[in-house]
């Protein structure tokens, strides 16, 4: 494969391949090709890099539930950061690791908002997805058709999303809020900015806006594993596409932007790999985790 060019060099200290020891992967158009599938080879590298004392991480703004479907290639993938980075989960061990929830005090500014746009949501609370159920069938309408399968079979549906949301406050780690476009998207978000809320608010997908608890984003779920395993950051890999990858861009020792990245996330890296219909994340860890050279 051939390896892009790279942005301006970030000043990071870049160890020899072989001594990095973690890799965090975000799924949507950076593992995950345009089809939502996985190449052979890429999982077979999963298995390469356990049995090199290594790890290769998921780092997604999914909850746990969404990586179901995924459960026998991720076989060899032990932790998860899922939802942005609010929630790190052991999937051998079906367990938390470490977890962020959203300031139950925010909860009513968030719903405030919730009928100012035509949109859908989504919250998660311990890695479950709970959504409006009578949207998931109209989520193309909300530029997430391509999710309708997994919703129907992953996700908790609810009629009345206000109401569960108000039953939940205090132990919501993540929301999405789906919109018919990304100015719909930006409506709702500066609605939110003026009520000064405890919240990190981030533009996502299309047309999503992603809620999570203030201070927290990918950068600290890459962050709260790497001490828990005793990894020195330093010697961590983040590898994605989207403005919500930026924080573990920039808080990796070493970042990796796909070739399908956008401009935000590849200025944020410190080198291009190939996209992720060309395998990008098995050139990775190949490279910088197996240290095998193309």
């Amino acid at each position: 494969m051939q390896h892009l060019n790279p942005p301006a060099y970030s000043g990071k200290i870049l160890f020899m391949n072989t001594d990095y020891e973690l890799i965090a992967l975000d799924m949507d158009d950076t593992l995950l090709r345009s089809d939502k599938t996985i190449s052979d080879e890429t999982v077979a590298s999963f298995k390469k890099a356990r049995e090199a004392g290594k790890h290769v991480v998921i780092c997604t703004g999914r909850p746990v539930a969404e990586l179901a479907p995924y459960d026998e290639q991720f076989k060899d993938i032990r932790y998860y950061i899922c939802e942005s980075g609010a929630l790190v989960y052991d999937h051998f061990e079906k367990k938390i690791a470490a977890q962020h929830t959203i300031d139950a005090g925010a909860m009513a500014g968030i719903t405030d908002v919730l009928d100012k746009e035509d949109l859908m949501v989504q919250f998660m609370v311990n890695g479950a997805s709970i959504v409006e159920g009578a949207k998931i069938p109209h989520m193309d309408h909300y530029n997430m058709g391509v999710y309708i399968p997994l919703y129907s079979s992953v996700a908790t549906p609810v009629n009345d999303i206000k109401s569960a949301i108000r039953k939940n406050a205090g132990s919501i780690e993540k929301m999405n809020l789906y919109h018919t476009s990304r100015e719909a998207s930006i409506r709702t978000s500066e609605r939110l900015a003026a009520k000064n809320l405890p919240i990190e608010r981030i533009y996502a997908e299309i047309s999503s806006l992603e809620i999570s608890p203030k201070g927290i984003h990918k950068g600290v779920g890459i962050s709260d594993l790497a001490s828990y395993l005793g990894i020195p950051i330093e010697k961590t890999i983040a590898v994605g596409d989207a403005d919500n990858d930026i924080p573990m861009l920039q808080t990796a020792g070493l970042s990796l932007a796909m070739g399908n990245a956008n401009d935000h996330a590849k200025a944020a890296a410190d080198l291009i790999i190939p996209d992720n219909n060309h395998d990008g994340c098995l050139y990775a860890i190949n490279k910088y985790i197996l240290g095998i050279c193309d």
